[in-house]
């Protein structure tokens, strides 16, 4: 619903006169604001409804308040510092002691009679020294105000009972809106991110418009908190981490190097059908690399360095990309040639604050299935094409039916300074390529010096052109971007919903224009002459531990026979039928399927118990009938049984890894 506004009325009145009822902000060209603020002109306006997403955005972000107004009614001498909106709830980082389970309930219920008092929640404009002066106490906020507010300008204050908090807003009308909410846990951080700052407390929690929505979500929590791939790796021996000699580290064990190894054969297999070539690159360079590449500028207080001896600088690789473009410089290209595609399971190393490394999630070491084609700019579409189908492939394969989200970030035209975009100099002409935001010093022309210049988006809206095709060809449905682009170029990014309905961010197709700038890429075109080939970055997994922890929490450790450390679990009934256990299990194994008799002197219930943290793929029960009938009890992970031929039970197990099927056969 779209309404004409009237310069002077507020947007509630507006609502009102058109006879709308019950939102609690508006949209007003894309931005939203509160119902008391003023229209300034003739604009259109749409109202914000508390059950849409942008609805519960606000509500969140209103929630953040709630719960610091809370604290500092049972903490007066806490230091608020932020307290944004999250995807699924919000947060609060606070100077304060850290709070017990008994001091969170505290706060909680301080909140709940907060919300219960229904103050209004009131927008007041003030002053850049107005806002020093109020949060004088309170060196986050003077920071803040003081980096946000310039000198002679104004901003704004949300005041609720004898709560205020510097804020741009909007927020909900009044606290008693806030009604559906739970906090979560608390955990700590640095102020700015910074090891060397204030240690903060971040107390995290969730709301919603309604208690059917909050109560699913914290369902959803705790059938979390049950596949957290953390515990399930543990129980099934995946993997493991030593924080005293490898702080963020995974080491995989044996079970966790199948699942790894199954994965890196399947991708190994598609890069070979999809004409990528594969290629091993150092695990360490010298610092001259990751200047030239711009890594170093970028990403140097996340990367591991260190000075040998002879006073040479080296850095251990954070990305794979470079080491590939010293593979495509080694000889000269034509176009006839491309694209050249180049893929590695590479392994990649980021400094991770040590407080932000989390199981495989974000570890400070990670595998990459990483390709990178050097290209045409006119090979784009059909080899996006040719990724996106890719992607496809293995999503089907490894979990069937599932849902899947495509992105496409592209270039802010009305913000172009932080893109790598080319510049004509209206003087002479030249075109030079350049990113403003990590110049130093105002853009001139190397042959007038000149310093006007207009922006040429060709190279951007050829490849974005070619993205959407793309993404229109393979009839996929997306939603775009504006602003989000690598600074190097327009992508496309791909988002998983798992069985609990959370989604990840898995793969990833960009296209680069700036390295091959940095590097001096080129191939010879049809008429002889040299030109700069584009780069496309792709990473289908994303990478193995990431992936990994999705697995795990997706199936909840009952991987796909396929994936499966352990296809099969034989117990004998009794010590009498270990033989026939032994020479079932040799059957499986000489046949390819991963097996392991249990000869144990426990009872059977006791052996089916102890196996259940391992969640075999089959579990084959063995005594006196199924030796007589050359046979096996064979029970699936349903719990359903089935007396069948081994023979039988080989083959149909056999067909099911082989076609790698998401779903148990047998």
């Amino acid at each position: 619903m779209k309404i004409s506004s009237v310069a002077g009325e507020s947007f509630g009145d507006i609502l009102k006169k058109n006879g709308v009822k019950g939102a609690i902000a508006v949209l007003v060209n894309g931005t939203a604001k509160d119902l008391t603020a003023v229209a300034s002109g003739d604009e259109t306006i749409e109202p914000i409804f508390l059950e849409s997403q942008e609805g519960l955005k606000i509500l969140r972000h209103s929630a953040a308040h709630l719960l610091a107004q809370a604290v500092m009614e049972l903490y007066p001498d806490a230091k608020l510092n932020a307290g944004p909106a999250t995807d699924d709830g919000f947060y609060y980082d606070i100077e304060m002691p850290a709070p017990t389970e008994e001091d969170l309930a505290r706060i909680e219920e301080r909140m709940h009679k907060l919300s219960e008092a229904d103050y209004p929640i009131i927008r007041k404009e003030m002053s850049r020294e107005e806002l020093i002066r109020r949060f004088s106490g309170n060196r986050f906020k003077i920071d803040k105000v003081i980096a946000n507010v310039p000198d002679g300008s104004k901003s704004t204050v949300y005041v609720q009972g004898d709560f205020g908090d510097f804020c741009l807003g909007p927020h909900v009308p009044s606290t008693g809106y806030i009604k559906y909410f739970k906090l979560l846990n608390v955990a700590s951080t640095n102020y700015k991110g910074d090891e060397k700052e204030t240690r903060l407390v971040r107390i995290y929690g969730t709301v919603f418009s309604n208690e059917k929505d909050l109560k699913g979500f914290l369902q959803n929590r705790e059938e979390a908190a049950k596949r957290d791939h953390r515990k399930i790796g543990k129980e099934m021996d995946l993997f493991m981490f030593d924080t005293d000699v490898a702080l963020g580290f995974p080491f995989y064990t044996p079970n966790g190097v199948i699942v790894r190894n199954e994965l890196m054969t399947f991708m190994k297999g598609l890069n070979s059908e999809f004409g990528w070539e594969e290629v091993a690159t150092p695990h360490v360079y010298r610092d001259i690399l990751w200047k030239r590449s711009g890594h170093y500028a970028k990403y140097r207080p996340n990367m591991f360095v260190f000075t040998l001896d002879d006073g040479d600088s080296y850095g251990i690789k954070p990305m794979n990309c470079p080491g590939h473009i010293i593979i495509f410089q080694r000889s000269p290209k034509s176009y006839r040639e491309m694209p050249v595609r180049y893929s590695e399971q590479g392994t990649v190393y980021r400094y991770e604050k040590s407080g932000e490394v989390g199981g495989l999630t974000r570890p400070r070491m990670f595998t990459q299935d990483d390709g990178h084609a050097f290209l045409r700019l006119d090979q784009v579409l059909q080899e996006v094409k040719s990724i996106l189908r890719m992607v496809s492939i293995v999503y089907s394969t490894i979990f069937g039916k599932i849902d899947m989200n495509y992105d496409l970030s592209i270039i802010d035209k009305e913000k172009p300074d932080d893109f790598l975009i080319s510049y004509i100099c209206s003087s002479c002409g030249t075109k030079i390529e350049a990113r403003k935001a990590s110049l130093s010093d105002e853009l001139s022309c190397p042959n007038c010096g000149g310093t006007d210049f207009k922006p040429d988006f060709t190279h951007w809206d050829q490849a974005t052109d070619q993205l959407k095709a793309a993404l229109k060809d393979e009839r996929i449905v997306y939603g775009e971007k504006v602003g989000e682009a690598a600074f190097y170029g327009p992508k496309i990014d791909i988002h998983i919903k798992d069985a609990l309905g959370r989604l990840w961010q898995v793969a990833t197709i960009q296209i680069d224009f700036f390295m091959p700038i940095n590097f001096g890429l080129f191939y010879v075109n049809q008429d002889g002459t040299q030109e700069k080939p584009v780069i496309v970055h792709r990473a289908i997994y994303g990478s193995y531990e990431r992936f990994m922890a999705i697995l795990i929490e997706h199936f909840a450790g009952k991987f796909p026979t396929w994936l499966s450390p352990l296809q099969a679990y034989i117990v004998p009934v009794s010590e009498k039928f270990d033989s026939y256990a032994r020479n079932i299990a040799s059957q499986l194994s000489n046949g390819g399927i991963r097996a392991k008799v249990d000869l144990g002197s426990e009872t059977l219930n006791k052996k089916l118990k102890m196996i259940r943290s391992m969640r075999p793929s089959y579990i084959l029960v063995v005594g006196e009938r199924e030796e007589k009938e050359n046979t096996v009890s064979v029970r699936n992970r349903k719990g359903e049984q089935k007396v069948m031929p081994v023979n039988e039970f080989i083959g149909a197990v056999l067909k099911e890894i082989n076609e790698k099927n998401p779903v148990q056969t047998v």
